[in-house]
């Protein structure tokens, strides 16, 4: 898969930095996103601080 110009400068820095190749790049950066969007578990216990409310607060 082939991004615009300025996502694959961004992938190849942020790969470069990290010591990573391309794929894991995209893994990482994906993985990061869904985490932070709520879709996907991110294997650590307990609720985001951002989904307490009174109904869950023990």
């Amino acid at each position: 898969m082939r991004f615009s110009d300025d996502l694959e400068a961004a992938l190849s820095d942020f790969a470069r930095d990290h010591g990573i190749d391309r794929d894991e790049a995209i893994q990482r950066i994906v993985r990061s996103a869904l985490i932070n969007g709520g879709y996907l578990a991110s294997g650590e216990e307990g609720i985001p601080p951002e989904k307490l409310n009174a109904s869950n607060d023990d």
